[in-house]
């Protein structure tokens, strides 16, 4: 299924990178986040991204980071505390001068730098968008809130990079994927497994997506946050929340590097958990699920961890198409093992023989 959707896309990707670049200048408009529109001129030679999964769409989009003049800082170190990182090292040299971590533009560095175009979260815009439109920088927002603000800002990093093909090679990719999916869940009608996403821990306290993210929905899993009537992001909970919810599937996010699987499963208190018992504890892909570059690839792991006895794609070749598609690079087998958190893992109910080397 995965192979013979690259092989197609990979000819889309082709044309698009064998065609020139126009050497005049372009007005295009493009439309945000907010639905505002922003008119840019291309060729566009220097973008800056302050969000965090949208660096390595970018990337992706463009093969390079030829024209990324400056990310987050907290994105610099996760990028370079993994895979993306070896493949492009270059990433290291990128300024991280122009934003704070936690969103807050420095625009006195931004106008010295002077971006073509900012990228900017659309959230508390008064504070992370306000100062830099009033200084007369062009911003353009973004939103990761559902599936649809995702595919928006692959299409319109597409518009502003002049790859609105490969772009649209990556849409393809998603509707594929989430098609397949759930082709094969309507045809099995199980019930849902249910699922609680660890943000980070302290003790007896944990932070918890709180919402039903696009990518739960599209893998088949229900979150028990949304359930028990959170809709926020991210949510504080005691551990006696997580008894009462008792999920099917415990999660922990790859961006926190100081929690394990292990963390969960030897919880002092925690052990009454249906996912405890069942040893159905595991840390996420380092493959970031918010991105519509990629994402597909932590949808599908999801579905794979849901429904075992559904879904049986071979991850590890996936990944490694996925990667040569999205980034022209070819994954060692080192490097794929770290995208899986197969060290992180090891303990975790059927990880090892789903997604090891020996498949």
């Amino acid at each position: 299924m995965v192979s013979s959707l690259f092989s197609s896309l990979r000819l889309a990707m082709l044309i698009a990178v064998a065609v020139p670049a126009a050497g005049f200048a372009q007005q295009v408009s493009i439309t945000d986040s907010r639905g505002q529109q922003v008119t840019i001129e291309r060729p566009v030679d220097s973008v800056a991204i302050f969000p965090l999964p949208i660096p390595e769409a970018m990337i992706a989009l463009d093969w390079g980071t030829q024209r990324l003049t400056a990310i987050n800082p907290r994105a610099q170190a996760a990028l370079m505390n993994g895979v993306i990182g070896q493949l492009f090292p270059e990433i290291a040299d990128i300024r991280t001068d122009l934003v704070a971590g936690n969103f807050i533009p420095n625009v006195e560095e931004i106008l010295a730098a002077g971006p073509d175009v900012v990228l900017q979260w659309q959230a508390k815009a008064d504070e992370r968008v306000a100062p830099m439109e009033n200084a007369g920088i062009k911003v353009a927002t973004v939103s990761t809130e559902s599936r649809e603000t995702r595919r928006g800002y692959i299409a319109m990093l597409g518009q502003i990079l002049g790859k609105e093909d490969r772009a649209k090679a990556f849409l393809d990719w998603e509707d594929k994927t989430v098609a397949d999916i759930a082709a094969v869940l309507k045809a099995a009608g199980k019930p849902r497994p249910r699922i609680v996403f660890i943000d980070s821990m302290s003790d007896n306290e944990f932070v918890v997506f709180g919402r039903e993210e696009a990518y739960f929905a599209a893998s088949g899993l229900i979150n028990a946050a949304t359930e028990a009537g959170f809709t926020e992001g991210s949510v504080t909970v005691g551990a006696e929340s997580l008894l009462e919810w008792n999920p099917d599937i415990v999660l922990v996010n790859y961006y926190n590097d100081t929690i394990k699987p292990d963390d969960i499963l030897k919880h002092p208190v925690l052990g009454a958990l249906a996912a405890v018992k069942a040893a159905r504890v595991y840390k996420t892909p380092a493959i970031d699920p918010a991105t519509a570059a990629g994402g597909e690839l932590a949808y599908q792991w999801f579905a794979e961890i849901g429904y075992p006895d559904l879904f049986d794609t071979n991850m590890r070749t996936a990944v490694v198409d996925g990667f040569q598609f999205l980034y022209g690079k070819t994954l060692n087998d080192e490097q794929v093992d770290k995208l899986m958190q197969m060290e992180w893992n090891g303990g975790s109910a059927g990880y090892a023989d789903a997604f090891g080397r020996a498949r």
